[in-house]
């Protein structure tokens, strides 16, 4: 209970409170929709006119202005921290000017001794023109919005053109990708973007755009490397066919869970000069303290990990996930199954950020979310026209029943942007986008700092003096080339 009270705390409500609006928003979407949907059962939206191509492009550029916008706000009121943005920040910068992938701000020699993330050499060309953490806001906003987009696009002949704006509309107003675009910068945050890519591949048969998805995933981090290889299993076990034509994807997914092996086991611990092994292994210590004694647990102690799975804290994350999409993933479980690693090896953390709306850890859910919503909405056009013929208002009820969800659809998604985004409605944040007291202050300070001067400064400092070789978060870190280390004043100032 005592990790809900972040929940709490973020939706300025109590907890019952906070399951209040979850219930209320699930309740009235579907009731709504249900009267919405019996309004003209006669005539069904034709599902190739009129054309929302437009509306969506103006939808996309309002979005991703908003989505920078706000982020970039946070930043330059000092909000942003060095946790991640000063990192990633701080790394290209040092790839772009010759450092390779040091990162004194998270106390590393190396970065690839932490993560996987090679994702981030595409922004090594622009830091050389212009180096500004703004190249990463944008393109993060960018991505989520570009996934949006794909999708789209994906799903737009098959559900119509009006189904497919509501289903868009839904992916913009969506509460988890606000929180993503203002919680700093992380590259897995531009996962949801290539697994769109890949998923429209698939749709396509364009393999090289499918393996294009798989290559970019699997660059946003190790993480990635799991959920390509599951994603290759699952289209193993669902594409028809002869064995011959399937057996591919059987061969990838051990390709791609062979790969985390080896980068969790070998490649990262090479390049920790820390002396550790795969330093985020501790989150699942409960289950063992290597892999291969995660893995045997995993399988034969159920009972370690359930707990987990099914605690509070869980729940609550599957209810803000679920209920702004008015349940509609839950009706296509096939396509959810795509789901069940990033799942996993979040609900089953002991760390409570992983199992948060608020950080980046549950970026993947968003994108196979959306695909089993536009699954699920798929066929109910087909089965409209063949339930409600334009003489029989008798068939009223089944119209309704059978386009219900696309319009619960639509008012969960009004209703859940409201209740839980952090840039409008109840669980607005506006002191997240206002200058903290300090900032005049701070920005004096800042202005007197040498371009190659080793600091330490303190979280909301560093993202605006991560250009330089020696920044330091704390300044009991030991670091070479940090012995005469200018600290800078803690904020707020302490008395």
């Amino acid at each position: 209970m005592t990790a809900l009270l972040e929940y709490s705390d973020q939706f300025r409500a109590p907890i019952w409170m906070v399951a209040l609006r979850l219930a209320v928003v699930l309740i009235v979407a579907w009731i709504i929709g249900v009267l919405i949907a019996r309004r003209k059962p006669q005539s069904p939206p034709d599902t190739n006119k009129p054309d929302y191509k437009s509306y969506v492009i103006f939808l996309a550029a309002v979005g991703w202005i908003a989505l920078f916008g706000f982020g970039m706000l946070r930043h330059l009121t000092f909000h942003s921290k060095a946790w991640d943005l000063a990192i990633f920040d701080q790394v290209i910068w040092n790839l772009a000017n010759g450092n390779g992938w040091q990162c004194s701000v998270r106390g590393v020699q190396d970065l690839r001794g932490d993560h996987f993330e090679p994702i981030l050499l595409l922004f090594v060309p622009i830091y050389r023109i212009l180096p500004h953490v703004g190249w990463l806001l944008a393109a993060q906003a960018a991505a989520l919005v570009g996934a949006g987009m794909i999708f789209w696009s994906t799903y737009r002949a098959r559900i119509g053109e009006h189904s497919a704006f509501i289903f868009f509309l839904a992916f913009m107003l969506f509460p988890p990708i606000h929180w993503l675009s203002i919680a700093d910068f992380h590259p897995i945050a531009l996962a949801p973007f290539f697994i769109a890519i890949g998923w429209w591949g698939r749709e396509r048969q364009k393999l090289w755009a499918f393996l294009l998805g798989l290559i970019g995933l699997v660059c946003c981090g190790e993480e990635g490397f799991i959920v390509a290889g599951w994603w290759c299993l699952w289209e193993f076990a669902v594409k028809k066919g002869q064995m011959q034509t399937r057996l591919p994807y059987a061969l990838l997914a051990i390709l791609f869970w062979a790969g985390f092996v080896y980068l969790s086991a070998v490649y990262i611990p090479a390049y920790r000069s820390e002396g550790e092994g795969y330093f985020y292994i501790h989150r699942y210590a409960y289950l063992g303290h290597t892999l291969p004694d995660i893995a045997r647990n995993f399988f034969i102690k159920p009972w370690l990990w359930i707990k987990h799975l099914v605690d509070s804290r869980s729940l609550a994350l599957l209810a803000l996930y679920l209920v702004p999409l008015g349940l509609l993933p839950l009706k296509r479980p096939k396509y959810l199954a795509l789901l069940i690693p990033t799942l996993l090896y979040t609900l089953l953390s002991e760390s409570p950020e992983q199992k948060s709306i608020f950080h980046q850890y549950t970026a993947m859910w968003i994108p196979f979310l959306m695909i089993a919503t536009a699954e699920a909405l798929t066929p109910l056009d087909n089965r409209r026209k063949r339930a409600v013929p334009a003489s029989a208002p008798l068939y009223a009820p089944v119209y309704a029943l059978v386009s219900a969800p696309l319009y619960a659809l639509l008012i969960a998604s009004i209703l859940g942007f409201l209740a839980f985004s952090p840039l409008f409605g109840l669980s607005m944040h506006p002191e997240l986008f206002h200058p903290e007291p300090w900032a005049g202050e701070a920005k004096g300070i800042i202005r007197t700092v040498l371009p190659d001067e080793p600091i330490s400064a303190p979280s909301a400092l560093c993202p605006h003096l991560s250009h330089r070789q020696v920044l330091l978060l704390q300044p009991n870190v030991l670091w070479p080339g940090a012995d005469n280390i200018t600290i800078l004043p803690q904020f707020p100032p302490q008395e």
